[in-house]
């Protein structure tokens, strides 16, 4: 099967829908398939290239007033012989500049929504007439649109989107990076230069929807046991940026550090000189990091959004409703035990999310959709615009 999936930005370019589309498309090389990813150019990059066996193809795009506007997608997109088209994102140019010619295309066609971002964050009127209005129409569109969460699944079907067209298919992460503790996790932990006993580590940048303050605000109720490590890219103009989350932890008498943005294996590294995992977020439209430290064998303590709720479930974290209660839960997790345990239960049951898993699901929705078209039906591919 040749499959072409399109999604903002790619490798690259950290990010949790970037490592995901990675996962699915070298997955799908790996079990035989042909992938494609169709995304933005980034600085330094070829316009074509090959990665891990995945064709990537990379468009210039500029930006006009708060739109980012691609040059030939369409185009690209019609030249394909793809047997499949997965699309990744919404309310994102390679999902705003597909939907309104999606009728045009006679391939099967698969959207993955990665939940809601500005609906979630910054419901104006035309985000609300988009999410409520627009896109249930351009849904219908497609064979199928692939939930990441029971929480996705449930706004979805508030906005009268078929129930036949959902189908849940929960992400994961390529385990064969937490086989076994990567060398360099002592050194790396012994750089924090911390003096408290235990470390809470988050990892995913300082953005509004990530809400870091929450964790600073939590840790200072037990600032004597532990401190906060902040991981991730900045953005220093925003009231929820790495200053302003410093001159907070200053003042609450919280240690807290904040490396910016890691390589994957000082990433991988900091999971595991991590004694817990912690995740402020008041929005997530998965959520990987709690996986991650699952993976690791880390606990993970975290507020309600995406998927969270459902991974704690597996027994590996617990979800909060306030920073009181995040604070409440690294006080039970600053006995080893418990945190030894914890972690334990959910390194056990990492395995439902894991990457290989989600490429056979993905593979199942895949090979359902293009069984579902009709006998007599035109080739798989892009008609002309």
């Amino acid at each position: 099967m040749k499959v072409l999936l399109a999604s903002h930005r790619y490798f690259p370019v950290p990010g949790g829908t970037e490592k995901v589309v990675q996962t699915l498309a070298e997955g799908l090389v790996r079990k035989g398939h042909a992938a494609t990813v169709l995304t933005r150019a980034e600085p330094g990059t070829s316009a074509s290239e090959w990665i891990g066996g995945v064709e990537v193809l990379r468009l210039p795009t500029r930006r006009i007033g708060g739109v980012r506007l691609p040059s030939g997608y369409l185009r690209t997109l019609h030249r394909s012989d793809a047997d499949l088209f997965h699309l990744w994102g919404n309310r994102i140019w390679c999902a705003d500049f597909y939907f309104p010619w999606a009728r045009l295309f006679r391939w099967p066609q698969i959207l993955t929504g990665l939940g809601f971002y500005q609906y979630e964050m910054h419901p104006g009127p035309f985000d609300r007439w988009y999410f409520q209005r627009y896109l249930p129409r351009a849904v219908r569109r497609f064979d199928a649109y692939t939930t990441s969460s029971e929480r996705e699944r449930r706004q979805l079907l508030g906005w009268k989107v078929p129930a036949d067209r959902l189908v849940p298919v929960p992400l994961g992460v390529p385990l064969d990076e937490f086989d076994r503790p990567p060398p360099g996790v002592e050194a790396l932990r012994a750089g924090w230069g911390l003096s408290r006993p235990l470390a809470a580590v988050y990892a995913g940048g300082f953005f509004e929807n990530k809400r870091v303050d929450r964790l600073i605000d939590a840790v200072a109720a037990v600032r004597d046991r532990w401190a906060l490590v902040a991981i991730g890219g900045d953005r220093p103009e925003s009231p929820f940026g790495a200053s302003a989350c410093r001159r907070r932890a200053a003042a609450k008498g919280v240690e807290f550090r904040t490396p910016g943005p890691l390589s994957r294996p000082d990433l991988l590294r900091a999971l595991f000189a991590a004694d817990a995992v912690v995740l402020g977020s008041s929005y997530e439209g998965f959520g990987l990091l709690p996986i991650e430290a699952n993976a690791a064998g880390r606990p993970f303590v975290a507020f309600e959004s995406g998927s969270l709720a459902e991974i704690a479930r597996r027994g590996g974290g617990e979800i909060v409703a306030s920073p009181a209660g995040m604070a409440a839960a690294l006080d039970r997790l600053s006995d080893r035990s418990a945190r030894e345990a914890m972690g334990a239960r959910g390194r056990a049951e990492v395995g439902f999310y894991s990457g290989a898993a989600m490429v056979d699901r993905f593979l199942e929705v895949y090979r359902a959709v293009v069984e579902r078209r009709e006998p007599d039906a035109p080739p798989l591919r892009a008609a002309a615009p």
